[in-house]
């Protein structure tokens, strides 16, 4: 039985996740900076701080891999991005390179590449575009893809950055459709990252079927990752609840509205949203 550390468990995605994985017969050690409540059989936790290496390091020590979501989750700060999903994301890879530890799952986010306008105003999303951070909590995420990459790729670790869309029971609104994720959909993707041989360092996005909507997502699929949920079947509620503007109305011409990030573009955006869209580029 394969021992899992995860940081930020006591957060809503990692609370969410620690039942996933002991479902799949892993032991999960969950750490976090606030006490996490409810340990389950086969589950241990610890409160860490995880700019604290040594301590991390300390923690890891046995562990088969680490899932990494402890992050700066809001648009704070510059210096509270930095704190927590910089130097906290080395601190990290450090103590699971110092422990022995040759697996982590990152998690990444969407919204690294927020700025890119969605379907129908550009093309599905792959995993390969120029980043395009909507957000300062998004460039922190950006950071841990390139950290995953060197520390895969220079030190030999095996690496899997996954590009969390709105993890949930069911989509949301009408955004979200296309970046909406099952937790078992999510679980299935973490154990990929596990248990995969042959990685090296990938980056998928992390979100069920959404065939046709926001996200290529073909590197999961050539991974083995085959989702059980998808957002077809929600259209007629989520329109309902989320009609989309009238055509050629401020927000239908909206950050929120053109991009994958939705809000997080939208927030202290300056200016027009002509510079986001492809064919109004290569108009001028």
């Amino acid at each position: 039985m394969k021992r899992i550390a995860i940081t930020g468990a006591a957060g809503l995605v990692g609370t969410g996740l620690r039942a996933q994985l002991l479902k799949r017969g892993y032991r999960v050690l969950s750490l976090d900076i606030k006490q996490v409540q409810n340990i389950a059989a086969h589950e241990e936790a610890a409160v860490v701080d995880i700019t604290d290496q040594a301590a991390m390091t300390q923690q890891l020590q046995g562990c088969d891999a680490v899932v990494h979501l402890a992050a700066c989750t809001t648009d704070a700060p510059w210096t509270e991005q930095v704190k927590l999903s910089v130097e906290g994301c080395i601190s990290v890879f450090d103590a699971a390179r110092d422990a022995g530890v040759r697996r982590v799952v990152y998690a990444s986010s969407h919204h690294v590449v927020g700025m890119h306008p969605r379907v129908p105003h550009g093309p599905r999303m792959g995993n390969t575009a120029i980043l395009r951070p909507d957000s300062r909590y998004a460039v922190g995420k950006a950071f841990g893809e390139s950290i995953g990459a060197l520390y895969a790729y220079k030190y030999g670790m095996q690496v899997l950055s996954v590009r969390i869309g709105n993890v949930n029971t069911r989509p949301i609104d009408r955004r979200r459709m296309g970046s909406w994720v099952s937790w078992r959909d999510l679980a299935q993707l973490v154990a990929i990252g596990i248990e995969r041989e042959d990685l090296v360092f990938e980056i998928v996005y992390g979100v069920s079927d959404a065939t046709g909507r926001h996200y290529n997502n073909a590197a999961a699929y050539a991974l083995g990752y085959l989702p059980e949920d998808g957002s077809e079947g929600w259209d007629d509620e989520v329109l309902r609840e989320d009609p989309p503007p009238a055509a050629g109305s401020k927000a239908a011409r909206s950050a929120a509205e053109i991009t994958l990030g939705g809000q997080f573009s939208q927030s202290e955006y300056e200016g027009s949203t002509d510079r986001l869209l492809p064919h109004a580029r290569n108009a001028a």
